[in-house]
């Protein structure tokens, strides 16, 4: 059987979670920052629907891949979902793509996504990040912990592992599994299908768990093949990489938790070395860059994503899943990665991005 690994309306829901951190609204309302509000979700929407394709970045990205996989053929078997989007120009972000929209496993880069959902939660005042709460959230990013996430999903979501639910139980607890999905959907992002924590194996995915995973009824999981789940988490690389712009530009959550957010997820191959084939390995070669990011490995999986941001201010997002079976683990993330910061930040005009 295939197994994870790493793997009711958005109020209602949030408000769950907030009655799992175990407070009361007035409890709540006293330890949330005063003046601590949240962005309209209609700035995250603008932005999204801003994005422009770019021919140019797109010729680049395209050239890129042949390139690189003319020296790693296992690359191109590896069926690589590719997004990138430019943030550097004053006007139009810039899109490209390759299989963006093709749906696939994303192993623990979902994490940096529950990641955003706690701090979004919290400014809602559904949720406060306490002592306990936050270790959680550095076990989940910085040791890529499936115990950690488990722990942090369910405060999110008000759901905890047990036995199958009798039908009316199981009805309110898949309502609640859906409460980060949702949250995304009002943010406009509706191709993340981020519905469950993520498990080591062993005896730790059973009862409502595997209930829920088994529920056929959930639409946006991956499709479902002999012997796997029927609602196994999904991910997009073009919907990857929207979210990330949104964290990149402090529309999905308040600037100063945005910032918060990125600095859990910073990276560097010096305290890190085991990232010198991703994102942040990449970027090391491009003086002044700074890396953002989450990765992922599981089986066939291997996956990235994450903002790349240089001294001079311009910044980009990338995200790059491959699934191959023998499992590819090569250096194309961090050679494309690295010629992305070459282009996008060396050699492109002061004041200009990709068109």
């Amino acid at each position: 059987m295939w197994r994870l690994c790493c793997a009711a309306g958005l109020c209602l829901a949030l408000g769950a979670a907030a009655v799992a951190a175990g407070q009361a609204p007035a409890e709540r309302a006293a330890a949330t920052p005063s003046g601590h509000g949240f962005p309209d979700p209609a700035a995250a929407r603008e932005l999204l629907a801003a994005l422009s394709p770019s021919p140019a970045l797109q010729s680049f990205l395209d050239s890129s891949l042949r390139e690189i996989g003319s020296q790693d053929p296992k690359l191109l078997a590896s069926s690589p979902r590719i997004a990138v989007i430019d943030l550097s120009s004053q006007g139009t972000p810039a899109l490209a793509q390759i299989r963006g929209n093709e749906r696939v496993y994303p192993a623990s880069v979902v994490k940096f996504v529950y990641l955003m959902a706690a701090y979004s939660w919290q400014e809602r005042g559904r949720l406060v990040i306490d002592a306990s709460l936050d270790q959680q959230l550095s076990e989940m990013i910085r040791e890529s912990s499936n115990q950690a996430t488990r722990k942090v999903f369910s405060r999110l979501t008000a759901t905890e592992p047990g036995p199958e639910l009798a039908p009316a139980d199981y009805a309110l607890f898949r309502d609640r599994r859906l409460v980060v999905k949702k949250w995304l959907e009002a943010i406009g992002i509706s191709d993340l299908h981020t519905v469950s924590p993520t498990y080591d194996g062993g005896g730790d995915l059973f009862g409502r768990d595997e209930q829920f995973l088994r529920d056929r009824s959930v639409d946006g999981a991956l499709p479902s093949r002999d012997g796997q789940f029927a609602n196994r988490q999904a991910m997009t690389a073009a919907g990857t990489a929207r979210l990330l712009a949104l964290l990149a530009t402090d529309r999905a959550l308040t600037a100063e938790d945005s910032a918060i957010v990125r600095g859990r997820m910073k990276r560097n191959i010096a305290e890190q070395p085991h990232l010198a084939h991703r994102i942040a390995g990449g970027a090391a070669q491009v003086p002044g860059s700074e890396v953002y990011s989450k990765s992922g490995t599981w089986g066939p999986i291997y996956a990235d994503a994450g903002i790349v941001r240089h001294a001079s201010g311009r910044q980009f997002v990338l995200a790059f899943f491959t699934d191959a079976s023998p499992p590819y683990r090569g250096e194309a993330i961090a050679e494309l990665t690295q010629r992305l910061a070459e282009h996008l930040f060396v050699s492109l005009p002061a004041g200009e991005s990709a068109p």
